[in-house]
C-alpha cells in the first residue's frame, strides 16, 4: 500500500468518533503542554502495543478464530461501559476531570480500531517497509489525537473544570459505543 493511501486510510478511521477520541476530548480540560504530550504518548504507545503484534504475529490466528476477535470486542464494550458509568457518576473535577492516563491507555488498548488497522492496513507481508508503515501510522495517530484534544478544548472551553452537561454527554457517547461494540461482537 502506498504510504499516502495508508496515511489517509488510517487518518480516516482514527478521526471517527470512538472511545479513545471521546476520552481525549474529555481530557482536554485543564490541559497543559506536559499533559498533552503524556496523553498523545499514551495513545500512540497503546495503539502500537496492539498493532505490532496483531499485524506481525496474530493476524493468521485472528482470521482463523473469530471468537477471539468477538471476545476482545466484548471486553472492550465492558471497559467502555465502566468508563461511561464512572463519567456519569463522578463529580466534576479540575485538571481533566475523571480522565486519567491509565484510563486512556486501557481504552486505547481495547479499541477495536487497533485490531482493524493491524489486520487490514499494516500487515507484515504487504511488501512495504514495516518501519515506514509504523512511522506513517504514528504520524496519523498524533494528528488525529491532537485534533480530538483541540476539539474537546474548543467544545468544552478552556476552563479547568469539565461542565456536568459535558460529562453526561460524554457518558452517553461512551454508552452508545459500548452498545455498538456489544452488538458487533454478538453478530
Amino acid at each position: 500500500m502506498h504510504f499516502s493511501a495508508l496515511a489517509l486510510g488510517i487518518f480516516t478511521l482514527l478521526i471517527l468518533p470512538g472511545p479513545t477520541n471521546a476520552i481525549l476530548a474529555m481530557a482536554s480540560q485543564g490541559l497543559t503542554l506536559a499533559r498533552a504530550i503524556a496523553l498523545l504518548t499514551a495513545v500512540l504507545c497503546s495503539y502500537l502495543a496492539v498493532i505490532i503484534p496483531v499485524s506481525s504475529l496474530t493476524a493468521p490466528l485472528l482470521h482463523g478464530h473469530p471468537i477471539i476477535t468477538q471476545t476482545v470486542k466484548l471486553i472492550s464494550a465492558t471497559w467502555v461501559l465502566y468508563l461511561a458509568i464512572k463519567l456519569w457518576t463522578s463529580a466534576p473535577k479540575s485538571q481533566g476531570g475523571v480522565v486519567r492516563v491509565p484510563h486512556l491507555i486501557i481504552t486505547t488498548l481495547l479499541n477495536p480500531k487497533a485490531i482493524i488497522i493491524g489486520l487490514t492496513m499494516i500487515v507484515s507481508d504487504n511488501g512495504s517497509s514495516p518501519i515506514a508503515a509504523l512511522v506513517t501510522f504514528s504520524i496519523a495517530v498524533i494528528a488525529t489525537s491532537t485534533v480530538w484534544l483541540l476539539a474537546g478544548r474548543l467544545i468544552l472551553g478552556g476552563k479547568g473544570q469539565t461542565p456536568v452537561i459535558a460529562q453526561r454527554c460524554g457518558s452517553v457517547v461512551l454508552l452508545a459505543f459500548s452498545a455498538l461494540l456489544t452488538i458487533s461482537a454478538l453478530q
